[in-house]
């Protein structure tokens, strides 16, 4: 196999150590272990018994074709890494720790002090977590231009400064170009609303054209989701919850989120209703609790869920029992998805697959697209506009007839166009 391993087992499960010493996550290990049994089938189908840079380069090419990397989906490069980890790996029995790490982020100064108090306003307007990191990001970034080129507080800001710093800002980035500038453009109007500024800079901003192409949500077929389900072991604690889950997933199209926040308050039986309220909108949505999903939960509450006072209902197994984390979910599906053995190709393989699924079934079934925007929970017809696109059948319905072409464009000048 090579100097360090003698079969494909072997490495695989050094490679699968050394990311568990590492303090990767399971289920992180369980994505980077499927990637790598994909370059078995490849190797096995072609005969090739050495993993290195070569065989792994063979089987990019093979999955992935000649496309630039930048050109991939987001799943498609973490499937490049994984693959290109286990060749790292085979040759040097190391790997790269992190990917991507980025620069910390340290604010000083009057702009560090301004950019926390702009923050702290943004997370009194409820942002999230993970979008106010955003903002420190590229704030700081800002920062740090601003003290390069000696500017080091508000009122010494001028449009010339702005508009080079955009210049050079992120070039090969559209959408992260896209979404620094309006951070800028915002804190600059804030600067201006609390009197740090004489003018309002962020009309200096520009507007950047910059549109971004929904892609195409990942659905699995009905008899992939027949596979999915059947490979789940109810017979055991785990298998009655991640079947539970998977069936609100699939069958009702709840989110991570509110999975993780059912409580029984939410269970409506005599009504065969579930109704809450939104994680995500904070929209109240009403749901039929189907006889299939009213089993699975009955199965998961009577026989697999632990004595508890938690008005929740999706439980850790392990004590004290704390109520499941939306990530736990997105883990459950991503795990049983991977596990059910059907051919996953570039499809993402989270919870929210499981929903975007149950909304292609009912677009199979011709249930119009208000009641399935009704019950997916968005507030808004137009965010369930992008189904629209995976109706295949739906679209052929809309196919126009190609006109012929008379015989005489092709004999033009005496068919020289066409020869």
């Amino acid at each position: 196999m090579n100097r360090y391993y003698s079969t494909f087992e072997e490495l695989t499960e050094a490679a699968s150590q050394y990311l568990e010493d590492l303090g990767r996550s399971k289920q992180t290990i369980s994505i980077y272990k499927w990637i790598w049994q994909r370059i078995k089938a490849f190797m096995d189908a072609r005969g090739l018994k050495r993993v290195d840079s070569e065989t792994v380069a063979a089987y990019l090419i093979d999955t992935y074709g000649n496309k630039q990397v930048s050109a991939l989906t987001h799943h498609q490069k973490h499937c490049y890494r994984c693959a290109l980890s286990l060749a790292q790996f085979a040759e040097t029995n190391k790997m790269i720790e992190r990917i991507n790490r980025r620069e910390k982020v340290i604010l000083t100064g009057e702009f560090g002090r301004l950019i926390d108090q702009y923050v702290e306003h943004k997370r009194s307007m409820r942002l999230c977590a993970k979008t106010l990191r955003g903002y420190l990001w590229y704030l700081y970034r800002f920062q740090t231009y601003l003290y390069e080129n000696g500017v080091d507080s508000p009122e010494s800001l001028s449009p010339l400064v702005i508009v080079n710093y955009v210049s050079i800002l992120l070039p090969d980035a559209a959408g992260a170009k896209h979404l620094a500038l309006s951070i800028i453009r915002n804190f600059l109007n804030y600067l201006y609303r609390v009197g740090r500024t004489g003018k309002d800079l962020s009309l200096v901003v520009p507007r950047h054209n910059y549109k971004k192409q929904a892609k195409l949500p990942s659905v699995y077929t009905r008899e992939e989701v027949s596979a999915i389900l059947n490979s789940i072991d109810r017979s055991t604690i785990a298998g009655k919850r991640d079947y539970a889950i998977v069936m609100l997933a699939v069958r009702l199209g709840l989110r991570a989120s509110d999975i993780s926040g059912l409580e029984f308050g939410h269970l409506l039986w005599s009504q065969n209703t579930i109704a809450f309220q939104q994680s995500k909108t904070r929209e109240p949505v009403r749901l039929p609790l189907t006889a299939d999903v009213g089993e699975a939960l009955i199965d998961y509450i009577k026989y697999a869920r632990p004595t508890s006072g938690e008005t929740f209902v999706f439980l850790e197994k392990n004590y004290p029992h704390r109520p499941i984390h939306s990530k736990m979910v997105s883990k459950t599906a991503d795990r049983v998805i991977l596990g059910s053995g059907i051919n996953i190709g570039d499809r993402k393989h989270g919870a929210h697959a499981l929903r975007h699924t149950m909304a292609s079934m009912l677009l199979e079934s011709q249930v119009s697209l208000p009641v399935i925007s009704s019950l997916l929970g968005h507030s808004n017809i137009q965010t369930s506009m992008c189904y629209l696109r995976i109706d295949i059948e739906a679209l052929r319905q809309c196919a126009l007839e190609v006109a012929e072409v008379p015989e005489t464009f092709y004999t033009q000048k005496g068919g020289a166009f066409y020869a």
